[in-house]
Order: structure tokens, then C-alpha cells, then sequence
């Protein structure tokens, strides 16, 4: 509680018992019964304070013309004397005459709210006069407490991340919010994580419990935190929704009928960290893609010990990053011990023992599977015409077959597909056979089933060298072979 309200309340209590006692006394020791037949105009009526270096004084005049005042210690607060005035006339609008026979002199302010009070006044002795000044007390009112303003939020983050981990440019979105009866929303944007640029998102509204809005057509696939802009009960809000990740995913283009290659357009990759953005890619045996965080190599409760170990042989590739920076991709040779700095949700697959052997055995002990992702990498030049005629085809989109006559140079020698692992190129750097560039087309041998994959390296974001590790993610069309 404040100072001042306290003092306000300690007032009110000693005025009450105060002005019990004074009008008690002066009923019952009335001298002069014709005494108070005119007390005059009582201009002073209500609290009027001083203050000096050490003590406040509280002069009191009450409707019933007696007074009297308070001194308090000015630190402390504390009642320290009462003097009871008595009852008083007011003479000329200028004299208070007590019944005691004590005369004081006051002139008010034009306003009202200041007093000069001269006490002593016609004593005949004017050096004894001593004249104070007080301000009117106004009573500091306890304020209200503002009513709590909830933050509006979702109403089931589990079934928010369902909806806003899968976006498509174009899509209409809508998730259930809490604390949004109050709310008028202004703006819904998506802010690109790691940056401050935002996307305005379009047909927004909140309604019943349920904000909606629609991703541009023309929206980027990446990673995104959802900013809501509102107003409440008139002030202006805004709100970063950033413990659910919002990812825009390119809509998967299936196959022709007939066609000879499985074609997967715009996917995106995370490195070993990446929460969001799986870094273990299969191609199922019924021909789907399956991108997974590193939590996929974790046992599944459901499937045995020989089925988990098969899940995890079956893994195409492997995506990784590395100083330089890099993102690279590669197989279990080459990750090897390296898998201790893979995470699921932010925690390492295993405490790591420092030691690269002892890691790399830990590795193959908790994970069985793992050792047998032996998928092989190379990156076409297009200095050599057979594997130019490649890189042209998956540029221009024409790829409808992985095969001895439509990409010869995957089978005949040429191109031996026989590296453990490729990245792409650092400062300074030039595009190799396992050194990799935007628009660069790199295949992969897969050790589960020999097919091969081409991949066409779209994007490489946030590989910045700081945060590589956690925030890399790669994106790139890719065609596996039928």
C-alpha cells in the first residue's frame, strides 16, 4: 500500500475519533448557552495541512465549528500530538473567536484552496502573532485496479502445430485462439525466423474463437513465427506466437501415370540440429518421401528390434552441416561418431564420451540400422557432355526417367557415384565432385535398394557459420529412380 494512501486512511480514522470527543466536550462544557446562535459563515470547513522540515500538521474544521490539529512525524507518519481547539465563531468572514477566548486572523486564497491563519491575533501583544499557511487537503482516492488484460493465445498449441506446421502457399488457415472476446484483430503476419521481415497474410479475421487467414500465393517455403497485430479494449497489441513453428511446404507434384522416375519438387531439409526440418531422407518402398528429424532414429515403441533396425537401414541419406560453413549430405562413414551432435527436440541422441571411437561404436550399439546407410554421392560437371545432358534435363524439368538410355552416364562409368559425402561450397571454394553450388545437381546410389536419386540444389538458407548447426536447411527438387 502507498505512503500517501495510508496516511489518507490514519486521517479519516483520527478525524472520526477526534471529532466524537470534541463534540462531547463542548456539549457538555457550554458555558454560555447563547454562545453559538450565530457562528457565522464556516469558510474554513474541511483539511488543511503544513509542513515543516520534521512534521506535518493537519488542521481539522468541522461542520459543527470545532477544530483542532494534528502534528505528525513527517518520516514516520506517526500521531505525535492532538491539540483540541474547540469551538469557534467565524467573525467578518476573516476572525475565528473560540470559546476560550482565542482569537485567530485567516485570509483565503481566491481559488480556496490555500489559508494564511494568523494565531494570537488581538492579544495586544503582536509579537507573539505567528502566521502559518495551508493548503486545502484533497483526498488522494485509492485507484482502482485495472482489470487483467489476457494476451490472446492458442487455445490448443498441440492442435496449432498440427495446422501451422504444415502451410501451402494459396491455403486458408484457421486455429482456435483463447482470450479472444475483447479482440479485434488488425494484422496477421508471418515473420521469417532469424530475421525481422514479415508477410503480410491476407483475408484475416478472429471470429468466434477462431482466427483465420490466407498464405499468399507467391509465400516462400521455410520457416516462419506467426505475429498477430489487435487491439484490446482500445489499446494496440502485438503478439509473436514463437513457441509453434509455422512452416510453408511446397505442395509435392505426384508423378505422371507412366512416368519412369518419382519426382518430389521444393522439399527442404534441416541439418542435425534443426527442430523443424528433418535431416533423415527416405524414399519408401511404396514411393513416398519420408523426410525425419533425428528423432526417427530413436527405437519406435511400436515395431520390434528387427523392424526398428530395418526403419533405420532404409534411410537414404543423411544431412549434416559443417565449419566453414557447409551443408552437406552423406552416409554412415561419414557421420560416423558425428551422430552424438544429431538432436531430437533439442536434446543429443547420446551423452558422447568425447572419444570418436568409443562414439562411433555407441552409435552402432544404440542404433542398429545405422551402420548400414552406405548411400554413395557425386556431383555432375557440366564440363563433361554426358553428365551436361543430365544437368539439363532436371533444369528444364524434362527428367522422366533414371535409366541406361535416358541418363547413360549414370550407368556406363562415367560418372562413378563413389563419394561418402558432398557439401556445398565454401568462401573461395570451387564446385567439384563433391563440392556442390545453387542449381548444382548432385546424385546419390542408394545402399538399401542401388536405385539412384538426382537432386537439384534450389535454396541453402541460414548458413551463416554461427548458427549453421541449428538453423540450416537446404531446399531441392529430387528424382528417384522407379
Amino acid at each position: 500500500m502507498k505512503k500517501s494512501i495510508l496516511f489518507n486512511r490514519t486521517l479519516h480514522l483520527v478525524s472520526y475519533v477526534l471529532l466524537s470527543l470534541t463534540s462531547c466536550l463542548f456539549v457538555s462544557c457550554d458555558k454560555d448557552d447563547d454562545w453559538d446562535k450565530n457562528l457565522g459563515n464556516n469558510l474554513l470547513e474541511g483539511i488543511w495541512t503544513r509542513e515543516s522540515t520534521s512534521q506535518k500538521f493537519v488542521a481539522t474544521f468541522n461542520a459543527d465549528h470545532t477544530s483542532y490539529i494534528c502534528t505528525y512525524n513527517i518520516e514516520t507518519e506517526a500521531l505525535e500530538h492532538v491539540d483540541l481547539q474547540g469551538k469557534y465563531r467565524v467573525v467578518d468572514e476573516s476572525v475565528l473567536i473560540y470559546q476560550s477566548g482565542d482569537k485567530h486572523r485567516f485570509k483565503l486564497s481566491e481559488d480556496g484552496n490555500t489559508v494564511e491563519i494568523t494565531y494570537g491575533y488581538d492579544t495586544g501583544s503582536p509579537e507573539t502573532e505567528k502566521t502559518y499557511t495551508y493548503q486545502r487537503f484533497v483526498e488522494v482516492q485509492e485507484p482502482e485496479p485495472e482489470p487483467e488484460e489476457k494476451e490472446l493465445e492458442f487455445a490448443d498449441v498441440n492442435a496449432a502445430k498440427a495446422t501451422l506446421g504444415s502451410l501451402k502457399a494459396g491455403a486458408s488457415v484457421t486455429v482456435g485462439m483463447s482470450n479472444w472476446e475483447d479482440v479485434v484483430v488488425t494484422k496477421v503476419s508471418l515473420r521469417k525466423q532469424l530475421t525481422i521481415e514479415d508477410t503480410p497474410m491476407t483475408n484475416s479475421s478472429l471470429a468466434s474463437g477462431n482466427l483465420t487467414f490466407t498464405v499468399p500465393e507467391n509465400m516462400p517455403v521455410g520457416s516462419y513465427s506467426l505475429i498477430v497485430a489487435y487491439t484490446m479494449n482500445g489499446k494496440a497489441k502485438e503478439v509473436m506466437f514463437d513457441a509453434v513453428t509455422c512452416t510453408v511446404k511446397e505442395e509435392v507434384t505426384p508423378p505422371e501415370p507412366g512416368a519412369k522416375v518419382l519426382v518430389f519438387k521444393n522439399q527442404m531439409m534441416g541439418s542435425a540440429q534443426n527442430r523443424d526440418f528433418g535431416c533423415l531422407l527416405t524414399v519408401t518402398d511404396a514411393g513416398q518421401l519420408d523426410i525425419q528429424t533425428a528423432c526417427y532414429m530413436n527405437d519406435d515403441p511400436t515395431l520390434n528390434a528387427d523392424e526398428n533396425k530395418k526403419r533405420r537401414s532404409e534411410i537414404d541419406l543423411i544431412a549434416n552441416t559443417y565449419s566453414g560453413p557447409a551443408f552437406a549430405f552423406g552416409n554412415f562413414d561419414k557421420i560416423a561418431h558425428n551422430l552424438r551432435n544429431f538432436r531430437c527436440n533439442g536434446t543429443n541422441l547420446f551423452t558422447t564420451s568425447k572419444d570418436d571411437a568409443k562414439d562411433k561404436e555407441t552409435a552402432i550399439t544404440m542404433f542398429p540400422g545405422y551402420a548400414d546407410i552406405q548411400t554413395k554421392f557425386l556431383v555432375l560437371q557440366e564440363s563433361i557432355e554426358k553428365e551436361k545432358n543430365i544437368i539439363d534435363l532436371v533444369r528444364n524439368d524434362q527428367l522422366a526417367e533414371i535409366s541406361e538410355t535416358a541418363t547413360p552416364a549414370l550407368f556406363d562409368g562415367t560418372s562413378k557415384i563413389d563419394r561418402i559425402t558432398v557439401q556445398s561450397i565454401k568462401p573461395g571454394e570451387s564446385v567439384g565432385r563433391d563440392r556442390f553450388d545453387l542449381n548444382g545437381v548432385v546424385v546419390f546410389k542408394s545402399s538399401k535398394n542401388g536405385k539412384i536419386g538426382i537432386m537439384l540444389i534450389r535454396q541453402i538458407n541460414e548458413l551463416d557459420g554461427s548458427n549453421d548447426a541449428a538453423d540450416a536447411t537446404i531446399v531441392f527438387d529430387l528424382y528417384y529412380q522407379k
